[in-house]
């Protein structure tokens, strides 16, 4: 591959080469944000003019600003001026800020005082010289993170973790105004775990964190102070006795089986309810001998005289005398 690049001399713009060769951002993203970065200095267009003037369409450019947020080239702001006019304020920036940074460069100067006048004729902001040789490495902008995630991480489990993230990545299923990148879910998860630490249900969590959001002017915003500022109180888990399993009241049964057979005792016993009444059955005492001899004559003898009985009642319902006994 040959190149044959000459350097201009005027109208030209430099632009890192993070940005050019950025994975995450379209190629939509960043000519919005090359035009933004090549207007003259004091230029104040907004970003809409801009896309439309680089022939970008709405669905195209609402995806570009979305990346460009995610990764911490563009931050926007509203508030009400002394009118009460509600005002958007945007910045973009060649390299990704924090929030803090971002805040501090929307910060108008101080203005000099009569008192102190200012010293010298004001000058344009210089330029930062083109590096002699390629810098090694990478030399991206790793995320800033803050003193709270940073406090929290060592503490907690890559599990636990993962679990955060996913559930900050599912907030948008019921509420669509909290989709963030998985970036963001990525460092914002050490602050959602501390809440599933303290005992609360994923369900729980998502409704602590999602409810009356809907009304908030930055919802993410507002989902952020809530994950830092109002962490609920550990769930006092009171200890629980378990019972003891059922085969550790078991007895293995003293009696002849082929295999060992276990039974449930009630008192002290060592056999089971079978062996026990076949124990029972054969400890009662067989009878003497000749007694079964002589309850058979006596039977036979109260029978012969039951019958006899039966025959003289016979005779006397015919009308004949009954016989003397």
């Amino acid at each position: 591959m040959h190149r044959h690049v000459s350097a201009p001399s005027r109208f030209f713009s430099q632009l890192p080469n993070d940005i050019i060769r950025h994975p995450r951002l379209s190629a939509t993203a960043v000519r919005l944000l090359a035009w933004q970065l090549s207007l003259p200095e004091g230029a104040d267009e907004p970003l809409w003019k801009t896309a439309e003037r680089a022939g970008i369409g709405k669905v195209a450019f609402q995806n570009a600003k979305r990346q460009l947020r995610a990764e911490r080239y563009l931050f926007e702001w509203r508030h009400q001026n002394e009118h009460g006019r509600w005002q958007t304020v945007q910045l973009v920036a060649n390299t990704p800020l924090s929030p803090d940074e971002a805040r501090v460069a929307v910060q108008p100067a101080a203005q000099p005082t009569a008192a102190v006048p200012a010293t010298g004729v004001p000058t344009r902001r210089p330029a930062a010289p083109q590096p002699r040789k390629t810098p090694v490495g990478n030399t991206s902008h790793p995320p800033a993170a803050t003193e709270a995630t940073e406090a929290a991480a060592p503490r907690l489990g890559t599990e636990i973790c993962a679990r955060a993230e996913a559930l900050l990545l599912s907030l948008p299923r019921t509420a669509p105004y909290l989709a963030m990148s998985a970036r963001k879910a990525r460092r914002w998860a050490p602050l959602a775990a501390r809440w599933l630490e303290c005992g609360l249900g994923t369900d729980d969590v998502r409704t602590a964190l999602t409810a009356g959001l809907e009304r908030a002017r930055s919802p993410l915003g507002a989902l952020r102070w809530r994950l830092e500022h109002t962490l609920p109180e550990p769930l006092a888990t009171s200890p629980t006795t378990q019972a003891p399993p059922r085969v550790s009241r078991m007895r293995e049964c003293a009696g002849p089986h082929t295999q060992p057979l276990l039974f449930t005792p009630v008192g002290d016993e060592d056999r089971c309810p079978a062996c026990r009444t076949t124990a029972a059955a054969t400890a009662t005492p067989a009878p003497a001998p000749g007694t079964g001899l002589r309850t058979f004559r006596a039977a036979r003898a109260a029978r012969a005289v039951r019958a006899a009985r039966a025959a003289r009642a016979a005779l006397t319902a015919d009308g004949l005398p009954a016989a003397v006994e």
